[in-house]
């Protein structure tokens, strides 16, 4: 539990330097399933609008109902150089297990009205490589005036050079009104070298913060 409360301290800690750093609203989400419940933000934001750099934050705690053990919590921290429109080149820091760790990769990412994507493969710099991808698809078209459509696929892969260690799947599918997104969620994970998929099904809700 106080590794817990650890954590959480320090996903509000960089959630104010984020927001104090860019004075922009941060996406919060909040999904409940039937197996366990997370809390996601994902920021992306150049430091001006014309800048080749900024910043992108990634974070998720989860909390398992029945076995603390499969708590978890993670964090990345990323500057990035767009020296082509769409291609970034990032370094920063990843927080997890086994604790702060230096890491560097890419990013490919595309951002309209209606459509932000994003793939990010990224490797840990440590003893033994790690290596992970992140992708992103969202997709956020207007229904009428009031309300739009809301939806969202999120990918992670991390492996090592011999297997995998943990893959998930997120689909999101609701409804945005008045700036809150809500709706049906879909979690499937993967553990381990030979993994099998567990289903975590519930509910979602999301809405910009400060």
């Amino acid at each position: 539990m106080k590794k817990l409360i650890l954590k959480s301290v320090l996903f509000v800690f960089f959630i104010s330097i984020t927001y104090h750093s860019f004075s922009q609203p941060i996406p919060v989400e909040l999904m409940t399933g039937n197996r366990y419940a997370t809390i996601n933000v994902v920021v992306d934001k150049k430091f001006t609008q014309s800048s080749k750099l900024g910043f992108f934050h990634i974070n998720t705690i989860q909390v398992d109902y029945k076995n603390k053990l499969n708590n978890d919590f993670m964090m990345e921290d990323l500057l990035y150089f767009e020296p082509v429109k769409h291609f970034r080149l990032t370094g920063g820091a990843f927080y997890g297990q086994p604790g702060f760790i230096p890491t560097v990769g890419l990013q490919y990412v595309r951002a309209g009205k209606d459509l932000f994507m994003i793939i990010a493969p990224r490797v840990n710099l440590q003893k033994n490589l790690e290596y992970d991808i992140v992708s992103i698809f969202q997709y956020n078209p207007e229904l009428n005036e009031k309300i739009k459509l809301y939806s969202r696929l999120q990918f992670l892969n991390i492996f090592d050079s011999s297997s995998n260690i943990k893959s998930y799947q997120w689909i999101r599918l609701g409804l945005e009104i008045d700036g809150i997104q809500f709706g049906l969620a879909a979690d499937f994970d993967e553990y381990g070298p030979h993994p099998k998929v567990q289903y975590n099904l519930g509910l979602f809700i999301r809405r910009e913060i400060f």
